[in-house]
């Protein structure tokens, strides 16, 4: 096969591919590998990947003829949805493994970016409530909070539905939906409503939080990719500046203090924050238009990041209890993927990001910031070290199921039950994400 392909639809397959995975929010250092491996399947070693977040280049000199590919990042295709990324993810995989002709690949990646959503605008709708009530659920407000969030949150879908097939509007939407939003609750507020305020908005809030993205920054600078890691976290980082703009304008319009008093009584029992992860994972589900099949792997490494989380809280606490939490969630999300043939590991993780709390709680920190609060500057480096916690808990958690639970490196891992789920003639697996 490797003989039969033509070199420049090689070149172009791979740069297309290497531009879906970043539109997925893959690492560039994976992507990087990702793509030089598929280059030496095809007996090209020639080929040289050079991957940023904004811009992807592939180059090929075989002595005769010099190539060099050029295509833009994802900032020009768009965000992708959780069943496209996996679509993506699972091109890539048999690219790898030499199951999938460079020709074949560029149609399934065109087909890929022609999807359309699952659920069409009721599932978006619904799915981004859901995942309103299941972040609420987590957070524990009063029963009279619950109601002001799910009110806020269904707001939020139904803006989102008119303008989400003009992308002219992506660029200023958390911050009109932050104004928004903060304007609606500064009205509650001045009616009486003791809730919180944070704890009112970051649920509705929550899929404008770069959680991922920051986590993301982090994992690339501790791999040197110091350029692409430092971008994304400026991106990242400024997604929260955004978002605190639109928050405080959003009080300071309407007169209101940004701050309200903590209601502590009377708040939801502890167990149902556990019902809000299933709760969130459907809404996400619905509202990312994942695939069927995916719903419990999410819910599954949802369910043992916060797990992980909280059992260490009960002796530990800051940020090491995300760190604990990353590093369980990142096994779970690679065992279901090379082990138990789920979706690919990235699918699972992104969900569990949201849950590790590094957006909301550097929101926080932003708006507390923009309001001149003194407990600023503190909480800026606590933010710091969280996401330092869940970036090193996400290699970590990597490592050690490549060092431990490899099917290759542990025997006793060998069992009937994971020799159904795969095969000897699988892909070498990476061990990473």
């Amino acid at each position: 096969m490797a003989a039969d392909t033509d070199p420049r639809i090689l070149l172009r397959f791979l740069a297309r591919l290497g531009q879906a995975e970043l539109a997925a929010g893959n690492a560039v250092a994976l992507v990087e590998r990702d793509l030089g491996l598929i280059a030496r399947r095809y007996g090209r070693e020639d080929i040289l990947v050079f991957a940023l977040p904004t811009v992807l280049m592939v180059q090929s000199d075989d002595g005769q003829e010099h190539r060099v590919q050029i295509i833009p990042g994802p900032y020009r295709v768009g965000e992708l949805r959780f069943d496209q990324m996996e679509g993506v993810l699972e091109i890539a995989r048999e690219a790898r493994n030499g199951k999938l002709a460079p020709e074949d690949g560029l149609r399934r990646l065109e087909a890929m970016w022609r999807m359309k959503h699952r659920y069409g605008d009721a599932g978006f709708v619904l799915g981004y409530l859901l995942a309103t009530i299941g972040i609420a659920l987590i957070l524990r407000p009063t029963w009279a909070g619950l109601g002001y969030v799910a009110a806020l949150g269904l707001a939020c879908a139904l803006l989102l539905v008119a303008v989400r097939r003009q992308p002219v509007w992506n660029a200023v939407m958390p911050v009109v939906a932050a104004f928004l939003l903060a304007s609606a609750v500064a009205l509650f507020h001045r009616l009486g409503v003791k809730e919180p305020a944070l704890q009112l908005l970051i649920p509705p809030l929550i899929i404008f939080l770069p959680g991922s993205t920051l986590a993301v920054s982090v994992v690339e600078l501790a791999f040197a990719n110091i350029v692409s890691g430092a971008a994304r976290f400026v991106a990242g980082s400024m997604q929260l500046v955004l978002l605190a703009f639109g928050l405080v304008g959003g009080f300071k319009a309407f007169g209101g203090p940004f701050a309200a008093p903590m209601a502590e009584p009377q708040r939801l029992a502890p167990w149902l924050a556990w019902a809000g992860v299933v709760i969130f994972a459907s809404g996400l589900h619905l509202f990312k238009s994942s695939r069927r099949r995916s719903l419990p792997w999410m819910i599954a490494t949802m369910g043992m990041a916060f797990c992980g989380q909280v059992v260490a809280g009960k002796f530990l606490d800051g940020p090491a209890t995300a760190f604990f939490g990353a590093v369980v969630m990142t096994i779970t999300a690679l065992l279901i993927e090379y082990r138990l043939k789920g979706p690919p590991a990235l699918v699972s993780i992104i969900p569990a990001f949201w849950l590790l709390a590094p957006g909301s709680f550097g929101l926080a920190s932003v708006a507390t910031l923009a309001t001149g609060g003194l407990d600023a500057t503190g909480s800026l480096l606590e933010l710091l070290f969280l996401l330092t916690a869940i970036a090193t808990g996400c290699l970590i958690g990597a490592f050690v199921y490549s060092g431990m639970l490899h099917v290759r490196r542990a025997r006793w891992w060998r069992g009937e039950l994971f020799a159904r789920a795969g095969s000897a003639g699988d892909e070498p697996q990476q061990g990473t994400l």
